[in-house]
């Protein structure tokens, strides 16, 4: 320390600046000093009930909403804890998962659909007209719903009215129902391949456009409806909803069943040549539907009753064979009463409920 007149003065340090010295703390050695950033920040614990909303709302719990409301009462009146924000994420991640289950419930619940007339239906809907056979014009609105529900009818078709080309004139209401009844007949002929599926008094019907529609794009609309009695079932029995198998076995007999049919209606009243010019198509589609069941892989419970039928139709071909040559009357009415009784109608029930098709009149198919 040098002294003046003014008195003692403190010796300056060379490089270094003297640091003052604040008041209660301890003066740190020079090459230790850092500036000091006061006491540490007091951290409270996380709210449990905040923790528990979070992870029920991350997985959609329904416990989520009451956890968050408790933990954010708690967070109010406990000034020492934390977790208000896990309490909002529960809330909000389980509004989210509420929204998407309402969302997808209404997707997939089946409603009735007020549609603006039959244009805005499709090909197999089920839909209440009222008395769907009220009107030869198709009705100004009809509502869809789902085909187990009561309906008044089922779509099974829909097609130009005009048969040569779009500028014909208006035919009549007369000759446009004829045109119906033709075509929608073919298209229950594919749409129905299993006719025993069809209920009794299921009918088939048509609307037809009236003339102030037929400018428009004018169409014809085939339904089928239960009659006096609601429908409560799909009636559709096509390639979309049949098995393989079942498809398969309607395929190869349809028509041998259709020619069979025709030959014992015309058979009492037929002349010999034409009774013998219809054995010929039976015999043919007889064969015909040998070969198609025979290219088959069946199931392993179908095939015991298909061997079967099998069987009896390859012992029906001499008879068939017979009936190719004969002049007799009598013989040709012996091969025609043979086609009724053969296959055996019960070989028939038996493959038929092995495969799951119906075996009586309005049965569904399984």
């Amino acid at each position: 320390m040098t002294t003046d007149g003014a008195g003692p003065r403190p010796r300056a340090e060379s490089g270094r600046s003297r640091r003052p010295a604040l008041p209660g703390i301890m003066e740190a050695a020079d090459d230790e000093w850092e500036p000091w950033s006061g006491p540490e920040p007091v951290r409270g614990r996380l709210n449990r009930s905040a923790i528990a909303a979070f992870v029920f709302g991350l997985f959609g719990g329904v416990l989520a909403p009451i956890f968050g409301l408790v933990a954010l009462v708690q967070l109010r009146r406990r000034s020492g804890e934390r977790g208000k924000g896990f309490a909002v994420a529960g809330l909000v991640l389980f509004g989210v998962w509420a929204l998407a289950a309402v969302l997808l419930l209404t997707a997939v619940a089946p409603r009735a659909e007020p549609e603006a007339g039959v244009r805005g239906l499709r090909v197999g809907d089920c839909f209440r007209a009222g008395d769907p056979t009220a009107t030869q014009t198709a009705p100004e609105k009809v509502t869809r719903v789902a085909c187990t529900e009561p309906h008044d009818a089922e779509l099974l078709d829909d097609f130009p009215a005009y048969e040569r080309y779009a500028d014909e004139a208006y035919p009549g209401v007369a000759e446009l129902s004829r045109r119906a009844e033709t075509h929608c007949r073919q298209r229950q002929a594919s749409y129905i391949l299993e006719p025993l599926a069809l209920p009794a008094e299921a009918r088939l019907r048509w609307y037809v456009p009236s003339r102030i529609q037929w400018p428009t794009d004018p169409r014809i609309t085939c339904y089928l409806t239960g009659g006096t009695a609601p429908l409560t079932r799909p009636l559709r029995a096509d390639a979309t909803v049949l098995r393989p198998e079942q498809l398969a076995y309607l395929t190869a007999v349809r028509d041998y069943t259709e020619v069979r049919a025709a030959l014992v209606a015309e058979a009492p009243t037929a002349t010999p040549t034409a009774l013998r010019d219809a054995l010929k198509r039976t015999e043919t589609a007889h064969t015909g539907m040998w070969f198609q069941l025979r290219g088959e892989n069946w199931p392993a419970a179908v095939r015991p009753s298909m061997e079967k039928l099998l069987t009896e139709m390859e012992q029906d071909e001499p008879s068939w064979r017979d009936a190719d040559t004969a002049t007799d009357p009598a013989v040709l009415l012996k091969v025609v009463a043979q086609a009724q009784r053969h296959p055996d109608p019960q070989t028939e029930l038996a493959v038929r409920q092995a495969l799951g098709l119906p075996t009586a009149q309005g049965e569904p198919v399984r």
